[in-house]
């Protein structure tokens, strides 16, 4: 067995030594945000209790059979859900695609060579055990400097993917939720209005007969008219704006709303679960929008790091290694093997000053993200101690709507009677009526506020979402 290699190797293999371990030592300078950004504690009374996180099945906490059945069937069947997870699989196989990057590019060819003649018109193809038979492989290893400082800006492009992901599916689920709720509330707006139809068609009939008596003037059955009507008209619109929230809720579940319902009807059983968030630093991987936030700082600072690496020499790496025999039996048991290795080395030395323009670029943009990260990390500081404050608001004026709304009954109650057997005047009876339909109005509003506060609190702490935790993917992951 003959080999041939075409100059000394030592003085590559230092080179090649060098600039691996030199694309080994990069590191990326990610600025950090100020101590002050992060609060050590909520400023809230309701943070008091045991540091307490949701779970990625934050909507079961509302103990409501069928709110978890919509949930899941939006998981499933959300068109945008579906675009999400596809794309989160994309982002996947291009991450894959960028750890390949950080290796040399290898060829592997194997070939033969055949004899192909014309004898005046006659066609003749050699095919003789003399043809040589060729194994060659080769391979291609460029930018090796730049290749680490690339390879962590395609993890920081993951890692916003992924948050994106997490973050549109949160916002889907949280809208689905709310919708439910809102269907829910008109039905008992529905119901509420109903009743205080009955009731000033109770009091008309009272005010007609008084009328027809000659005991009141008609002014008042005329008054008394216009509230029934008006009654009537709530009811139109409110069964109006059931068909539209129906219809929304439809298209978050990827279905028509033609032939689609859903079977609750009040709000009244719906649970309104209590929560207590963790310590505040733990937020900034706990929510999407703030993981994505920092991986665009990531990726600014790879783009520094990057235009930093422009002033260093371009190294890249070349090999090849040829073997041929008259036979694969000798090609594999004692060929004519040559070696090649080449080294290229180049380096720019004027560029009027491009290079160092585009540094400065980048660090300014490098900047701009750390303010805009800042940004994104306040607001959300900021949200949570406003949910907070308006939850436990929202608590307080429940007891008091609870109360007022019985007291409304009662006056009512009252009024009717008193007006009934001639003791209380018409003007009487309209305002005790006016402040039942009030105050049956404020509880019902109240106990939405309440529900969908819980559920922005829910997404403004993550919804459950981990950024370690790479078993969650995204929210919607099933």
């Amino acid at each position: 067995m003959k080999q041939a290699v075409s100059h000394n190797m030592k003085p590559y293999l230092f080179i090649v030594v060098m600039a691996l371990g030199l694309s080994a030592c990069v590191s990326i300078d990610v600025p950090e945000l100020p101590d002050t950004d992060i609060p050590e504690a909520w400023t809230s009374p309701l943070s008091e209790a045991a540091e307490v996180w949701p779970t990625l099945l934050w909507w079961e906490n509302f103990q409501d059979g069928e709110l978890n059945t919509i949930v899941q069937s939006v998981k499933q069947n959300n068109l945008d859900l579906q675009n999400n997870r596809r794309n989160l699989e994309a982002a996947q196989i291009a991450l894959r695609e960028a750890g390949f990057n950080l290796l040399p590019v290898p060829t592997v060819r194997i070939g033969t060579g055949a004899l192909y003649t014309d004898n005046f018109g006659a066609a003749e193809l050699d095919n003789s055990p003399s043809s040589p038979v060729d194994l060659t492989g080769s391979f291609t290893y460029n930018d090796i400097l730049s290749k680490p400082a690339t390879f962590e800006g395609a993890v920081a492009d993951y890692q916003s993917r992924r948050a994106q992901v997490a973050n549109a599916a949160l916002n889907t689920l949280g809208t689905a939720a709310s919708t439910y709720f809102q269907i829910l509330l008109i039905r008992d707006q529905i119901k509420a209005a109903q009743q205080n139809l009955e009731n000033a068609e109770a009091i008309g009939d009272i005010t007609q007969a008084r009328v027809d008596a000659g005991v009141v003037v008609p002014i008042n059955a005329l008054q008394q008219q216009i509230a029934i009507e008006q009654q009537r008209t709530n009811i139109r619109s409110l069964q109006q704006n059931e068909l539209s929230a129906l219809s929304s809720l439809a298209l978050i579940l990827g279905r028509s709303v033609q032939e689609f319902d859903i079977a609750g009807d009040t709000l009244e059983d719906i649970l309104i679960p209590t929560l207590r968030p963790g310590i505040p630093s733990e937020l900034l991987r706990r929510r999407p929008d703030l993981v994505q936030a920092e991986a665009e700082l990531q990726r600014a600072a790879v783009q520094v790091e990057l235009s930093r690496l422009n002033f260093f020499p371009s190294i890249s790496l070349t090999g090849s290694a040829n073997a041929s025999s008259t036979s694969l039996s000798e090609l594999l048991s004692a060929p004519d093997t040559v070696i090649n290795l080449g080294v290229n080395v180049s380096q720019l030395l004027l560029d009027n000053g491009a290079r160092q323009r585009g540094l400065e670029q980048s660090r300014l943009t490098l900047e701009n993200a750390l303010n805009s990260y800042r940004r994104a990390v306040l607001s959300a500081f900021n949200e949570i101690e406003v949910l907070l404050s308006n939850i436990q608001l929202l608590e307080e004026l429940a007891v008091v709507a609870q109360r007022q709304l019985a007291q409304a009954e009662e006056s009512f109650r009252l009024a009717e009677v008193r007006y009934a057997e001639g003791v209380a005047d018409y003007q009487t009876v309209l305002t005790a009526q006016n402040t039942l339909f009030f105050q049956r109005t404020a509880l019902l509003n109240n106990k939405i506020q309440q529900l969908n506060s819980m559920v922005g609190f829910y997404q403004a702490l993550g919804g459950g979402w981990d950024a370690d935790d790479e078993t969650t993917m995204s929210i919607a992951s099933e």
